[in-house]
């Protein structure tokens, strides 16, 4: 009879049965959990603000493109509010257009077939840009046509497949939704930095803002020269890899500077990458010293001043979040096999760590 009486008075919201039980479908996943795709909304006026990995996530794709040989410029064209992405690679697919951009966990980065070593990973970053945009415009352009389709928050308004004189590529213009990052404008100067970044990181190819191009001859080197607000105790060492960049110097500040990037992302929060790279930078010089000067150094006494920048290619990354901003790779690949038996075990190829350190102390 007590537990009757209970049930009686328990409100219905607290009841919890299959009808309490939800599914959400991609897009509306975005949207109610954006933190989880791209970290925080904002308005734009901090440079990790969500309207700028809407856009990284866009211009990755172009890069990847780049980065396979298709397409050696990229243009961006944005005011405060929009933002079109257009380049010249392959286009997307005409009959996954529409997928490729609203459903999660679809494209061609899941192997190397198609791609290989690429930042854009995950089968997201597209969609959360067409999730969380008031308007998303897709249009792929090959050999003479073109496949369109155009989004509200997510929802598919129109699509078709009409002629066009247009070069191969893709182009991407979104409009973030107000109702998500409420008071937005973009900042010109935050985009800037990015394709410079993007610039640095990939040697030949050209980005244009609203016009103004960014290409770099020397890599990472430009990036670090172009930095420097003080005379360097030496001139910048530059030491380039068949899937590894790194650049040094000292300066006369306290701290460290070093900049890093993983397959062309901006880690700004480092990984196992940087760690490594810091580490092989301390033992390398205080080798040098020991055996040279008969000096002994501490690596932190060495790492003071540091500045510097390295940059790694890794087959299937792993990102902490993804936002990608910290590399979480232990090893330069790793794939999972099935053995004939039907047991699984883990391909891994060298670790970051000694990797790095024996680049850099060669």
């Amino acid at each position: 009879m007590a537990n009757e009486i209970e049930d009686i008075k328990r409100p219905e919201q607290d009841v919890y049965d299959e009808s309490k039980v939800r599914h959400l479908e991609d897009m509306e996943h975005i949207r109610l959990r954006p933190g989880m795709y791209i970290g925080k909304l904002g308005n734009g006026e901090k440079e990790d603000d969500g309207i700028y990995v809407l856009l990284k996530e866009i211009i990755d794709n172009a890069i990847d493109e780049f980065t396979m040989g298709h397409g050696k410029t990229i243009k961006v064209t944005m005011d405060e509010r929009s933002v079109t992405v257009r380049d010249y690679g392959r286009g997307v697919p005409f009959g996954s257009v529409i997928d490729v951009f609203s459903k999660l966990n679809t494209g061609a980065k899941y192997d190397d077939a198609v791609f290989k070593k690429a930042v854009g990973l995950n089968g997201v970053g597209a969609k959360a840009a067409n999730a969380l945009s008031e308007e998303f415009y897709a249009e792929s352009f090959r050999e003479g046509k073109s496949f369109y389709a155009l989004f509200r928050r997510g929802e598919l308004i129109e699509s078709g497949e009409k002629d066009s004189g247009e070069r191969n590529g893709t182009l991407v213009r979104f409009t973030p939704d107000p109702l998500m990052f409420a008071g937005y404008h973009f900042r010109e100067e935050y985009v800037e930095e990015m394709l410079k970044n993007y610039a640095y990181l990939k040697k030949g190819l050209t980005l244009t803002l609203n016009g103004n191009a960014f290409k770099s001859e020397n890599g990472l080197l430009d990036l670090v020269n172009d930095s420097l607000n003080e005379e360097p105790l030496y001139a910048p060492i530059h030491l380039i890899g068949d899937d590894i960049e790194v650049v040094v110097t000292h300066g006369h500040s306290y701290g460290e500077n070093i900049a890093s990037f993983v397959n062309g992302q901006n880690t700004r929060e480092g990984g196992t990458h940087l760690a490594a790279f810091r580490e092989a930078v301390a033992k390398c010089l205080k080798d040098f010293f020991k055996t040279n000067y008969k000096k002994d150094f501490a690596p932190e006494d060495i790492r003071q001043s540091i500045i510097g920048a390295i940059s790694i290619q890794i087959q299937e990354p792993i990102f902490e979040s993804q936002t990608k901003v910290r590399l979480g790779s232990p090893y330069l690949w790793q794939k999972e096999i099935q053995n004939p038996d039907g047991t699984h075990t883990l391909d891994k190829g060298p670790s970051v760590r000694s990797y790095v350190n024996d680049f850099v102390g060669r």
